[in-house]
Protein backbone atom coordinates (compact mmCIF):
# COMPACT_ATOMS: atom_id res chain seq x y z
CA UNK A 1 0.00 0.00 0.00
CA UNK A 2 1.39 3.45 -0.85
CA UNK A 3 1.52 6.48 1.43
CA UNK A 4 -1.93 7.83 2.11
CA UNK A 5 -3.50 4.78 0.49
CA UNK A 6 -6.70 3.24 1.75
CA UNK A 7 -7.50 -0.40 2.08
CA UNK A 8 -10.89 -1.99 2.63
CA UNK A 9 -10.86 -4.84 5.10
CA UNK A 10 -13.43 -7.55 4.47
CA UNK A 11 -14.80 -9.18 7.54
CA UNK A 12 -17.55 -9.11 10.08
CA UNK A 13 -19.48 -5.88 10.02
CA UNK A 14 -17.90 -4.71 6.72
CA UNK A 15 -17.31 -0.99 6.33
CA UNK A 16 -13.82 -1.34 7.82
CA UNK A 17 -11.20 0.87 6.19
CA UNK A 18 -7.48 1.30 6.82
CA UNK A 19 -5.76 4.56 5.90
CA UNK A 20 -1.96 4.59 5.93
CA UNK A 21 -0.30 7.78 7.13
CA UNK A 22 2.69 9.13 5.21
CA UNK A 23 6.23 8.94 6.62
CA UNK A 24 6.00 12.54 7.80
CA UNK A 25 2.82 14.25 8.89
CA UNK A 26 3.37 17.99 8.76
CA UNK A 27 2.32 21.17 6.95
CA UNK A 28 2.87 19.52 3.56
CA UNK A 29 0.92 16.32 4.20
CA UNK A 30 -1.53 16.82 7.10
CA UNK A 31 -4.36 18.41 5.12
CA UNK A 32 -4.31 15.59 2.57
CA UNK A 33 -4.51 12.91 5.26
CA UNK A 34 -7.27 14.82 7.07
CA UNK A 35 -9.28 15.17 3.85
CA UNK A 36 -8.95 11.45 3.06
CA UNK A 37 -9.77 10.40 6.61
CA UNK A 38 -12.80 12.68 6.83
CA UNK A 39 -14.12 11.43 3.49
CA UNK A 40 -13.72 7.80 4.56
CA UNK A 41 -15.36 8.43 7.95
CA UNK A 42 -18.56 9.48 6.18
CA UNK A 43 -19.22 5.95 4.89
CA UNK A 44 -17.09 3.61 7.03
CA UNK A 45 -18.15 1.96 10.25
CA UNK A 46 -14.55 1.67 11.43
CA UNK A 47 -11.51 3.63 10.27
CA UNK A 48 -8.04 2.51 11.31
CA UNK A 49 -5.19 4.98 10.80
CA UNK A 50 -2.07 2.93 10.14
CA UNK A 51 0.88 4.82 11.64
CA UNK A 52 3.45 2.09 10.96
CA UNK A 53 5.52 4.26 8.57
CA UNK A 54 4.96 7.56 10.39
CA UNK A 55 8.29 8.71 11.84
CA UNK A 56 7.54 12.44 12.32
CA UNK A 57 4.36 14.21 13.38
CA UNK A 58 4.13 17.92 14.19
CA UNK A 59 1.19 20.01 15.43
CA UNK A 60 -0.42 19.99 11.96
CA UNK A 61 -0.31 16.20 11.98
CA UNK A 62 -1.92 16.06 15.42
CA UNK A 63 -4.56 18.48 14.15
CA UNK A 64 -5.27 16.10 11.26
CA UNK A 65 -5.96 13.29 13.76
CA UNK A 66 -8.36 15.56 15.67
CA UNK A 67 -10.17 16.65 12.50
CA UNK A 68 -10.63 13.03 11.43
CA UNK A 69 -11.80 12.10 14.93
CA UNK A 70 -14.34 14.94 14.96
CA UNK A 71 -15.72 13.86 11.57
CA UNK A 72 -15.85 10.24 12.73
CA UNK A 73 -17.80 11.31 15.82
CA UNK A 74 -20.29 13.26 13.67
CA UNK A 75 -20.89 10.33 11.32
CA UNK A 76 -20.84 7.48 13.85
CA UNK A 77 -17.59 5.99 12.55
CA UNK A 78 -15.26 4.38 15.08
CA UNK A 79 -11.63 5.46 14.78
CA UNK A 80 -8.37 4.02 16.09
CA UNK A 81 -4.66 4.52 15.59
CA UNK A 82 -2.49 1.53 14.71
CA UNK A 83 1.19 0.87 15.48
CA UNK A 84 2.68 4.29 16.19
CA UNK A 85 6.47 4.28 16.37
CA UNK A 86 7.87 5.14 19.83
CA UNK A 87 8.53 8.82 19.01
CA UNK A 88 5.01 9.29 17.64
CA UNK A 89 3.49 7.36 20.55
CA UNK A 90 5.32 9.70 22.95
CA UNK A 91 3.85 12.78 21.22
CA UNK A 92 0.38 11.22 21.40
CA UNK A 93 0.87 10.63 25.15
CA UNK A 94 2.22 14.13 25.83
CA UNK A 95 -0.73 15.72 24.01
CA UNK A 96 -3.10 13.18 25.59
CA UNK A 97 -4.49 12.21 22.20
CA UNK A 98 -4.03 8.60 23.28
CA UNK A 99 -6.86 9.36 25.76
CA UNK A 100 -9.14 10.61 22.96
CA UNK A 101 -8.29 7.94 20.39
CA UNK A 102 -7.74 4.25 21.04
CA UNK A 103 -4.23 3.13 20.10
CA UNK A 104 -3.42 -0.49 19.22
CA UNK A 105 -0.10 -2.20 18.52
CA UNK A 106 -1.44 -4.14 15.51
CA UNK A 107 -4.32 -4.11 13.08
CA UNK A 108 -5.36 -7.54 14.38
CA UNK A 109 -5.59 -6.27 17.94
CA UNK A 110 -7.64 -3.27 16.80
CA UNK A 111 -10.04 -5.45 14.83
CA UNK A 112 -10.39 -7.87 17.75
CA UNK A 113 -10.95 -5.07 20.24
CA UNK A 114 -13.26 -2.91 18.17
CA UNK A 115 -15.35 -5.41 16.23
CA UNK A 116 -16.00 -8.00 18.94
CA UNK A 117 -19.66 -8.58 19.62
CA UNK A 118 -20.33 -8.31 23.34
CA UNK A 119 -21.74 -11.45 24.97
CA UNK A 120 -24.86 -10.81 27.09
CA UNK A 121 -24.35 -11.31 30.82
CA UNK A 122 -25.87 -14.39 32.39
CA UNK A 123 -29.45 -13.74 33.29
CA UNK A 124 -30.01 -11.07 30.67
CA UNK A 125 -32.58 -11.73 27.97
CA UNK A 126 -33.90 -14.57 30.09
CA UNK A 127 -30.92 -16.80 29.32
CA UNK A 128 -29.29 -18.60 32.21
CA UNK A 129 -31.62 -17.13 34.80
CA UNK A 130 -33.10 -19.53 37.25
Amino acid sequence: MTEGATQTVAGSGAGIEILRAPEELDLATADGLAAQGCAIAVHAGLLLLDLTSLSFCDARGLSAFVRIANQADRTGCRLALIAPQPRVAKVLRICQLDQRLPVFATTGQALAGLTAVPVPAAGSCGIGAG
